[in-house]
């Protein structure tokens, strides 16, 4: 009972805009948690194995204790003791109208939204629903008013942004490969730079494209397609009516085949492996072939800094495979290695910026290029630290957290944090869930055995505790594998944040903040040495905190490792906007229209 009664406690004080629960009344809520707790129709304080039960008669239950009322007995079922159902309640009926969950003629059978109920539990993201339930209990009707925490879930809410965005003039951009979009957050956003107008955005990652459309309301939902790139290769008229008239073209085909570290992974295991054949390689063929369709004037590729090293032992290179086909195309090119902390971004990650102007004639192109480069590239490198990423997020123990939590912690944002924007747009904190660590040995090593800055290699050859490494971390002479396990410091970047998240967090260590970062010995706590969140991993990749990650919580990992830091898109696109306003570019597009006329 200690957990559910410490979250009426935690809800009543953090949650903006909802009533606050009195000391009596939380003795109350707890003496109606006791009785559910006893009750014969249940094990524990959990109902979620009990569906049967008619939970109409459990909140009817719940209201007989005194000062328990309607909204709050709702509110017990739904967030305390993680119902998974839907009441037919007028204003939470309203919601799921808004959400898109319910028709509005729909009515519920028997007080049971039974196929809903299904399909959330099938899309897996039951909780930030049952947390978006019981806050609306304490929150305005209006759930598309500008105060409102749920105003970025509702249809009403996408259906005043796309209205609002009707008839202006941008420049249109297609992202493909685009996953959860952090290249088309940075290019829409508009903050340092103009807005450009997403006319298409693809990928096959089912997850990806659900966080996509969420957080990029202003775009209809039909284009954001959720489709193999190669079909739409194979199918460029339908192609060409998503996007007709498209000025830039930005994305990067994965890079799992272009790594080096794929190469020598799939080489390990066969060695007839070629990445030139390997069809994950392949994808930049099809990338270049929608581009043969849509004709854009500009392109924007990211990708690995693989992609410019030899193909095993040959002198081959990806990078030049794909500049050959775009100039047969028509385009000028030019690729750079961009560290991207020298952006402010608060981790270690380079990676290759491809810049491409289409044209036909003149040398004017190759010189856009060469300044493209020149103004995009920062001429002093800006450090921004752990410690300063993840200022004013909740300093989370082993296995707490959630989906959705209420509140931030104490204290001010830092001026990286301020100064992109990252704390606005909510009042609570999502997708900050921390991983149980069950096993003992690596509690072992988290709390007691590890500092910050160690990895595997140090406590297996450093320490009393090689044991606890249980892998082969090569020698002094030739380590390998050094990184599995690392602690990471507060005073430094990250690490380059990767995919790899997904499948644990032991190379992403982070030490306990009231040990490491702000020392307080009332404080510490060793359970808060573990492995950072999806929220902390997408605060180092400078996503805001209002950019809600859909989709499975391994899959939320994936999406950001995946994605291209907003900060970085936003950068690019502020300098082709500045281009595109001066004339400069757009002086290119007109000589590419002339000549091509003359060529006809």
């Amino acid at each position: 009972m200690a957990a559910e009664t410490e979250t009426i406690e935690q809800i009543s004080r953090n949650v903006p805009g909802r009533r606050v629960l009195d000391a009596a009344t939380i003795a109350e809520l707890r003496e109606a948690l006791s009785m559910l707790r006893d009750h014969r129709y249940t094990e524990g304080y959990t109902l979620t194995s009990h569906s049967t039960v008619a939970y109409e008669l459990l909140k009817e239950m719940l209201e007989s204790v005194p000062g328990i009322d309607d909204a709050s007995a709702w509110w017990l079922l739904l967030t305390a003791l993680d119902k998974p159902v839907w009441p037919a309640d007028r204003q939470i009926d309203g919601l799921l109208v808004e959400l898109g969950l319910l028709g509005p003629e729909d009515t519920p059978e028997n007080g049971r939204h039974r196929k809903l109920e299904s399909e959330l539990s099938n899309r897996q993201i039951p909780a930030l629903h049952r947390a978006l339930a019981g806050h609306v209990n304490y929150c305005s009707e209006d759930h598309a008013t500008t105060d409102c925490e749920l105003k970025q879930f509702t249809l009403s809410h996408r259906i005043d942004r796309q209205v609002t965005a009707e008839g202006t003039e941008k420049p249109t951009v297609v992202d493909l490969f685009c996953g959860a979009g952090g290249l088309s957050h940075g290019f829409t956003r508009g903050v340092t730079g103009p807005e450009f107008d997403v006319a298409l955005a693809v990928d096959e990652d089912e997850a990806a494209t659900d966080t996509y459309r969420h957080n990029h309301p202003e775009i209809p939902h039909q284009k954001v397609r959720c489709d193999d790139i190669g079909n739409l290769a194979e199918n460029t008229d339908e192609f060409e009516d998503l996007a007709p008239d498209v000025d830039l073209v930005v994305g990067g085909p994965p890079c799992q085949a272009l790594s080096v570290a794929g190469y020598r992974s799939r080489r390990s295991d066969d060695d007839s492996y070629s990445v030139i054949d390997d069809p994950r390689t392949e994808l930049y063929q099809h990338y270049v072939s929608l581009l043969d369709t849509l004709e854009p004037q500009y392109i924007i590729m990211e990708n690995v800094e693989g992609i410019r090293s030899p193909v095993g032992d040959s002198d081959r290179r990806v990078i030049d495979d794909v500049e050959a086909a775009l100039s047969e195309l028509g385009y000028t090119t030019d690729h750079r290695l961009i560290d991207c902390s020298r952006f402010g971004i608060p981790q270690e990650r380079d990676r290759v910026i491809l810049f491409g102007v289409r044209s036909k004639t003149g040398s004017e192109p190759a010189e856009l290029v060469t300044e493209f480069f020149e103004t995009l590239i920062p001429d002093t490198e800006t450090e921004t630290t752990i410690h300063q990423a993840l200022s004013n997020l909740p300093r989370l123990r082993r296995d707490e957290g959630g989906d959705v939590i209420a509140g931030r912690q104490r204290g001010r944002a830092s001026k990286f944090v301020r100064d992109n924007e990252l704390h606005s747009g909510t009042r609570l904190t999502y997708n900050h869930q921390a991983r149980e660590h069950p096993m003992a040995k690596d509690q072992k090593l988290f709390s007691d055995v590890m500092e910050p800055g160690d990895n595997g290699w140090d406590v297996k050859y450093g320490t009393e505790y090689g044991h606890l490494i249980e892998y082969d971390v090569g020698t002094e002479e030739n380590p390998k594998f050094k990184d599995k396990y690392r602690m990471l410091h507060w005073d430094e970047p990250s690490p380059t944040i990767v995919a790899h998240l997904e499948k644990d967090a032991n190379s992403f260590i982070l030490p306990d903040y009231y040990e490491y970062a702000r020392p307080d010995v009332t404080k510490q706590d060793s359970a808060r040495s573990r492995g950072i969140t999806p929220r902390e991993a997408a605060r180092l990749q400078s996503f805001p905190d209002s950019y809600v990650f859909l989709g499975p919580f391994t899959s939320q990992f994936r999406q950001i490792g995946n994605a291209v830091p907003p900060v970085l898109g936003e950068r690019i696109a502020s300098v082709l906007g500045e281009f595109i306003s001066d004339g400069s570019l757009a002086a290119a597009s007109t000589s590419d229209s002339i000549a091509a006329k003359s060529d006809d």
